[in-house]
């Protein structure tokens, strides 16, 4: 078969051309690749092995492990909690002296009572400002 540069062919033509072309034979190498090496261990294939992740999802998942490990190596601050608690105290009743007994002693004489002696009826203060001292 010539080579086809600088010939005019029509569709006819170009269509019996490619019935008659065989593609060449791929190489031995080929097929490996392409469907994979049966004879290797499988924990080989898992370091060889790729996942194809979308660039939204890798940058949501690329900060999260950014701010994880944030929180991981910045402790966080103690938080101050205030708690308030109603407790129930017992009261004791004490009791009151109101009359002391000494029995070694007489017993102190209570002042009488003054007869003549009455509350003030009126109040008359007296203001004695500064000027006026010496009264």
């Amino acid at each position: 078969m010539e080579p086809l540069e600088n010939q005019n062919l029509n569709d006819r033509e170009l269509d019996g051309l490619l019935r008659e072309w065989r593609t060449p034979a791929p190489p031995a190498y080929l097929r490996a690749r392409v469907f994979g090496e049966q004879g290797r261990p499988w924990w080989r294939r898992i370091w060889r092995a790729s996942v194809r992740v979308p660039l939204p999802l890798a940058a949501c998942l690329t900060l999260g492990l950014v701010l994880g490990a944030w929180r991981w190596l910045v402790p966080p601050q103690p938080t101050i909690v205030i708690k308030t608690e109603r407790v129930e105290v017992p009261v004791v009743t004490e009791r009151t002296i109101t009359r002391m007994v000494y029995r070694d002693r007489p017993p102190v004489p209570q002042p009488a009572a003054v007869p003549d002696l009455r509350p003030v009826t009126e109040l008359r203060p007296r203001i004695i400002r500064s000027q006026n001292a010496q009264n």
